[in-house]
């Protein structure tokens, strides 16, 4: 009995070893999955990181709708370069590679009776197939420094029905009239009936003309570039540190500097013309004052001296 008590206890003690040790194995499992799960959240983390830091830039410009509407798109791009020339055809091979077309265009600057070269600047209307407009907008690179880009979008649908209901109004209507232009007997009502149905022709072509301005708007979207010429590219940092603004500072004052030092040197050659005129003029008329103040300064002491001669012989 005292065998079987003692088994019967290495038996229990033996479950409740075997008890712990599975849980503590079902624990370091459970922390191993958790931490394995940390890790690859982690890992996901940092290639969304990633992906983003590899993706920084111009945002990308979406103006697609996922339902039919009948919309007007219009946009404009402001862009910087310093090869104006290769820029601007550039843009004129991507426009015509897109099916597009320059409607309107102004090119300044690159004067050749100015003395020194100035920036030079273009603007162009283009017209571009709705289903290129975001391509061409999300493609600046190829022009050169893209410093603004907008969109608008002008739904129309409910004009453009309206027009449609009212031509399909008009044409029914001018059926009906010529069906009765036909039909006329006297003089008079075919008068009246011509005077309407010119009216009606006439209200027709209206709305047929709006349609089909509508369907070119929809169609062909319109895109105001404006180029500018410039002579560097300023690299953007994305932060301004304490450094940064003091070194800044400090080139700042040394160009206020050197400026206020070549504005003086300018200023006193420009008045060398002005001295070379003048100087010897005033100097003339220095040395003439001179000599008469002299001239009278003389005559004046040789009065005094005479006024002092003269009571001495009225004494003696």
């Amino acid at each position: 009995m005292k065998f079987k008590k003692g088994q019967i206890g290495v038996w229990i003690l033996s479950l409740i070893i075997l008890s712990t040790g599975c849980s503590a194995s079902s624990k370091s499992n459970r922390y191993e999955t958790a931490t394995s799960e940390t890790k690859s959240e982690s890992q996901v983390a940092d290639t969304a990181i990633e992906e983003a830091e590899l993706s920084e830039g111009n945002p990308v410009i979406d103006t697609n709708m996922a339902y039919n509407r009948k919309m007007i798109k219009t946009g404009e791009m402001e862009i910087q370069t310093k090869e104006f020339k290769a820029c601007v055809e550039a843009l004129g091979k991507k426009i015509q590679s897109l099916e597009g077309y320059i409607q309107n265009s102004n090119v300044e600057g690159g004067n050749y009776y100015e003395e020194y070269q100035n920036m030079r600047s273009a603007y162009l209307e283009v017209r571009i197939p709705q289903k290129h407009f975001d391509s061409f907008l999300n493609s600046p690179q190829e022009y050169g420094s893209v410093t603004r880009t907008s969109t608008n979008s002008e739904d129309i649908t409910n004009q453009y029905v309206d027009t449609e209901i009212r031509l399909k109004s008009l044409k029914t209507r001018h059926e009906r009239l010529l069906s009765l232009l036909e039909q006329s007997g006297s003089l008079e009502e075919l008068f009246e009936i011509e005077k309407e149905l010119g009216e009606v022709t006439y209200e027709l072509e209206k709305a047929e003309g709006t349609l089909q301005k509508y369907d070119q708007l929809v169609d062909m979207s319109t895109i105001n570039i404006h180029i500018q010429e410039v002579q560097k590219v300023q690299e953007v940092k994305p932060v301004i540190t304490f450094g940064d603004r003091l070194v800044k500072t400090f080139n700042r004052s040394v160009e206020n500097v050197i400026d206020l030092a070549k504005n003086f040197i300018l200023a006193v050659v420009a008045c060398i013309p002005f001295l070379v005129v003048f100087v010897p003029f005033v100097a003339v008329i220095a040395f003439f004052t001179i000599r008469l103040n002299r001239h009278t300064k003389n005559k004046v002491l040789k009065k005094n001296k005479k006024e002092e001669v003269l009571p001495e012989k009225q004494e003696k």
